[in-house]
């Protein structure tokens, strides 16, 4: 009778106070800490080698003190301007592959540092929370270099969220080496595993620096192009095949050669979920394979 009233909080209402808490952050695309954010908490950051600076690279492309954040205007880590200044480093600062001295900074702009790739992002918690999730979940295939199929669903979960937010198109290519077993069965393991880490290395070598590929399991591979509609990724993935038709995988004097059939889905037009955009590539991959092998299908 005399005790506290009860109060009820509307999970709603937490979630609406949780995303409304916005904060600036660096998201490591491509480099030795793929998946790590720095959040961009100071008005001024310092980014580059040296033990001194705000944000370390451990790149030999990127200067001892490379290039600059300044946060100006606003009341919050979400608010305002952020713009990047290079300070006379030696390769250049480059966002969205242009060489700048200074420029301003939007959600979602790629900043290259040497070979060290990082996107500009203003999250709210609840996506701060993801982040941190695939940052600590991550992993390589230690074959082919390539990410687990694990860590690239992770990856690929938070960018279909962004790209559906922001109306971009994603793609997904579905590819697996034709006739593999015929690799393994006649030229041995050792010669079938030096395949499929050449292939990881074809693989990263023919997409993006911000695109992400895995090894999805066996001799399948996958990978996600972020805002690139069906054309875009019809172009990669023939770049891939057409660079597997010509390479000669030569080992300990043998030299043979593999071809690769790939399937592509676009989201949203033929998926919106992971699920979705998966089973689409995938049936597109299976009708490469039943129209001869060695070709692009799109879903």
């Amino acid at each position: 009778m005399g005790g506290k009233p009860t109060v009820r909080i509307d999970a709603r209402v937490l979630d609406r106070v949780e995303r409304s808490r916005k904060h600036a952050a660096l998201v490591v695309l491509k480099g030795e800490e793929i998946g790590r954010d720095f959040r961009l908490r100071k008005r001024t950051v310092v980014l580059g080698r040296g033990d001194a600076v705000g944000i370390r690279l451990p790149d030999a492309g990127a200067s001892r003190e490379h290039a600059r954040v300044d946060h100006e205007g606003g009341s919050g880590p979400g608010d305002g301007t952020y713009v990047i200044t290079d300070l006379g480093s030696t390769n250049g600062t480059f966002v969205n592959s242009s060489r700048v001295d200074s420029a301003p900074l939007q959600d979602g702009d790629k900043i290259r540092i040497g070979d060290t790739i990082l996107k500009f992002v203003v999250l709210d918690t609840v996506e701060a929370s993801f982040h941190a999730e695939v940052r600590d979940r991550i992993s390589y295939d230690q074959l082919t270099g390539l990410l687990t199929k694990e860590s690239l669903y992770l990856a690929l979960e938070r960018e279909l969220d962004r790209c559906s937010r922001y109306g971009y198109p994603l793609s997904v290519l579905m590819m697996d080496l034709d006739r593999f077993k015929s690799v393994n069965d006649g030229y041995g393991h050792l010669m079938g595993s030096h395949v499929l880490a050449e292939v990881g290395r074809i693989i990263r070598g023919e997409i993006r620096d911000d695109d992400v590929s895995a090894r999805y399991g066996g001799e399948e591979f996958v990978s996600y192009l972020s805002e690139t509609d069906t054309a875009g990724a019809q172009v990669a993935a023939e770049r891939i095949r057409n660079t597997m038709e010509a390479h000669t995988f030569v080992l300990d004097g043998v030299s043979i050669g593999v071809t690769i059939s790939i399937g592509i889905a676009t989201a949203p037009t033929r998926g919106a979920t992971i699920k979705d955009l998966v089973g689409a590539a995938d049936q597109a991959l299976y009708r490469a394979k039943e129209e001869g092998r060695n070709r692009v299908c799109i879903a």
